[in-house]
């Protein structure tokens, strides 16, 4: 499941001038590409795409029947538009810092104290992509997007109302949604702008039988400081280049 990741996430780069080119090839049509999705899965899309800031946790677990392997940990993201970002993951003793201030996009291993830079990318989701390229990132939520997308764009997905449920007391409706790839079932609170509570996802033929769950808190309306998003180097830390910082043993 995790190697989906970059490809769905290349796919969402694409998507959103592909939906530009498809509303202006069709002017006069009137119709919102977007209205092939539920009502609340609209909501959400339009929320992530256009939210000038954005602050939410997650909690993941992530198993696999045939390999016999657990994980879990934390995610703590901050965005801005239009490509500021600052996430920390933590997961299995790893601890990582990935910050992009419009200009660099750093990547620190806390085990390590060690860093490295790039440029950053044009576009918030651009900054997800590179960093899902390079170290299998698992944000989840950016890759069930690109699911919308492709449901947007007639890419065969199929979405299924699946009932309302409770999850950690937030009144949430239940969607199941199956691409070629991988099959989503996704939380989502009923009141707007119908942000996700819960989202487990898994292959929908994958031989290493993985399942991730991921559960969400959200703030709604955040307001950022423009300086969270710099990076400060810790005391002790070492610059290298971003080979050398993925061939370490973490």
């Amino acid at each position: 499941m995790f190697s989906r990741a970059l490809i769905y996430l290349l796919f969402v780069v694409a998507a959103v001038p592909a939906l530009a080119q498809q509303d202006a090839g069709n002017p006069s049509s009137g119709t919102d590409p977007a209205s092939v999705l539920p009502p609340q899965l609209r909501a959400l899309r339009s929320y992530m795409e256009t939210q000038p800031e954005m602050d939410f946790q997650t909690t993941f677990r992530a198993s696999s029947s045939v390999l016999d392997t657990k994980s879990q940990g934390t995610a703590d993201f901050l965005t801005k538009l239009p490509n500021l970002l600052r996430v920390s993951f933590k997961s299995s003793g790893n601890t990582y810092q990935y910050v992009s201030d419009g200009t660099l996009l750093t990547i620190y291993n806390a085990r390590s104290n060690d860093y490295a830079d790039t440029a950053a990318r044009a576009s918030v989701i651009g900054n997800m992509t590179f960093i899902a390229g390079l170290m299998s990132f698992q944000s989840r939520i950016f890759d069930f997007l690109a699911a919308l997308d492709q449901a947007v764009l007639g890419g065969g997905v199929k979405i299924t109302a699946a009932g309302s449920e409770s999850v950690n007391g937030r009144q949430c409706d239940r969607f199941a949604v199956v691409t070629q790839v991988e099959k989503w079932d996704v939380w989502v609170e009923k009141a707007a702008p119908n942000l996700p509570c819960k989202l487990v996802s898994s292959d929908v033929n994958g031989p290493a039988g993985t399942v991730q769950v991921n559960e969400f808190t959200w703030k709604k309306a955040p307001k950022i400081d423009a300086a969270t998003f710099k990076f400060s180097a810790p005391a002790g830390s070492k610059r290298v280049d971003v080979g050398t910082l993925l061939a370490g043993p973490d």
